[in-house]
């Protein structure tokens, strides 16, 4: 913009406008020390702010029960301290959530509604494993494809420890240009990784809808698809050749 009072004027007439049916956000752009010196107050406000307990996993829920239906199950085992239904960017709920109650409750919960039946779905309910949680000692790998060029580490590391602890998370780069390769994996527990592959698989992250399932090693024999990524199997990625296959 020209001078100060148009480059304000634009931000404040154009943000949260919908354009072609999308809403909009617009904000000054800052420096990237200011941008993570912001990101590390959000993240420290955060984890101040979560509420004390255990967190639930809520999986195989209907698309229509709502957060209040969800409470009223599980305030029959003790105080909600917190419950949350994650949606999509079309603010559809994605079938799963995150209950927070205090440890003895969160048990009694877990034990009495696993297995039982809310809106016509038969719920999956399961502790959420913390950040840091030693992982066990199998697990699985998980291949994360058709990423947005602009997806980075760190919002695809956060995306999938909604699940569990994410006990590593790569993103291949190329080694010329320096930039991802459109795809990455993410290792986690097995009933974690399990569980992420089935919510995340067609999710839509930074404008890209998701290609989600387990890492299949080259000469596995899982061979009907042709899109290959160069992965072998074991923690060494082979940036020079072209025999991983995706494996659906």
């Amino acid at each position: 913009m020209s001078n100060a009072d148009e480059h304000i004027a634009a931000i404040e007439g154009v943000n949260e406008q919908e354009v072609g049916g999308r809403t909009v956000y617009v904000s000054e752009s800052l420096p990237k020390d200011k941008v993570a010196e912001n990101k590390k107050k959000y993240n420290a406000n955060k984890k101040a702010r979560a509420p004390q307990g255990t967190k639930i996993y809520v999986g195989n829920l209907n698309f229509d029960t709502t957060l209040e239906t969800l409470q009223e199950a599980f305030e029959a085992y003790g105080e909600v301290k917190d419950a949350f239904i994650p949606s999509d960017y079309d603010g559809n709920p994605r079938g799963f959530a995150f209950v927070t109650m205090d440890d003895e409750n969160a048990l009694a919960a877990i034990d009495g509604l696993g297995g039982t039946e809310l809106d016509g779905r038969t719920l999956n309910v399961n502790k959420s494993l913390p950040k840091g949680t030693k992982a066990s000692p199998r697990q699985i790998k998980l291949y994360i494809g058709n990423l947005s060029w602009g997806t980075e580490e760190g919002a695809l590391r956060d995306l999938f420890e909604e699940y569990g602890t994410v006990v590593d998370c790569f993103l291949p780069v190329d080694r010329e240009t320096g930039q991802h390769r459109g795809f990455g994996f993410v290792t986690m527990d097995p009933d974690d990784a399990l569980r992420a592959a089935d919510e995340t698989d067609g999710y839509e992250l930074d404008g890209r809808i998701l290609r989600v399932n387990e890492a299949q090693p080259k000469g596995s024999g899982r061979t009907n698809n042709s899109y290959n990524d160069s992965y072998d199997g074991g923690d060494a990625y082979d940036e020079g050749g072209d025999d991983w296959n995706e494996g659906y």
